[in-house]
């Protein structure tokens, strides 16, 4: 698991840019890896979406942060949006809660974009990627992409987190809770999403604290582990492995 933050994160602080090209399903570590990139040369037919929750587990590999940090600056985007046409209302709003919420709902959910459109509106393709309608321009295109990248070049700097903390735990459980009621959350769901709740908000922080990216990288890793312990993870990978669809236990 250390290893594929070392990874993840040389790719992000990187000295030159990082382009990935991205054509079907990029799920769980694909889609991490994804998100850590300079930019994504996506085929218009692309799936990416962190649906680790299927296992039983929590993204263990920077995706909670890298998802949470694009929905927590989604407001720079609105002049943008505005410029493209889009109404004030399609605009996200800005702030701690309204963006752990939405992470929050993608991932506890598994959602997965149906398209290289869908995935930018869930801000899993930043504002730098680029979609290729043919399959056979995406290399040439992700390759133009990184040297248009390239021109004055800087990495970028490491990042502090404004978190939600306890307070923004609690109602994101809240919501799960009613998910359950519902029937729309199993037992084992309900064990995950609360894993992921500790995460997203910070773990024992107060509202609007300030945690770095390696705060949250070990936050994830120690639920990872946490959860890989669990009986019921345990079930849900092997049922995976056995009949390639998700157990809900």
């Amino acid at each position: 698991m250390r290893r594929g933050h070392k990874i993840n994160m040389a790719l992000k602080y990187a000295p030159i840019p990082v382009v990935a090209a991205v054509g079907g399903m990029a799920l769980g570590g694909g889609c991490e890896l994804m998100l850590h990139c300079d930019a994504v040369q996506a085929h218009m037919e692309t799936y990416p979406g962190l649906v680790e929750i299927g296992v039983g587990l929590v993204p263990g590999w920077g995706g909670c942060k890298e998802l949470l940090w694009r929905h927590m600056h989604a407001a720079e985007d609105a002049a943008a949006a505005i410029a493209q046409g889009k109404s004030p209302e399609m605009i996200m709003p800005a702030g701690v809660m309204p963006a752990l919420s939405k992470t929050y709902e993608y991932i506890v959910t598994a959602k997965v974009a149906a398209s290289a459109e869908e995935a930018r509106d869930m801000l899993l393709l930043n504002k730098a990627s680029r979609i290729s309608m043919n399959r056979t321009r995406l290399l040439p295109d992700a390759k133009a992409l990184a040297l248009s990248l390239a021109e004055d070049y800087a990495p970028p700097q490491p990042r502090t987190f404004h978190v939600a903390g306890e307070s923004g735990k609690l109602a994101l459980l809240m919501g799960l809770e009613s998910f359950a009621l519902t029937g729309k959350a199993s037992p084992h769901d309900v064990v995950v999403g609360t894993h992921l709740a500790e995460v997203l908000s910070g773990g024992a922080v107060d509202l609007r604290d300030e945690v770095s990216e390696q705060d949250l990288l070990d936050l994830e890793l120690e639920h990872f582990m946490r959860l890989m312990r669990t009986e019921a993870t345990r079930a849900r990978i092997q049922y995976m492995l056995d009949y390639n669809k998700p157990l809900k236990n």
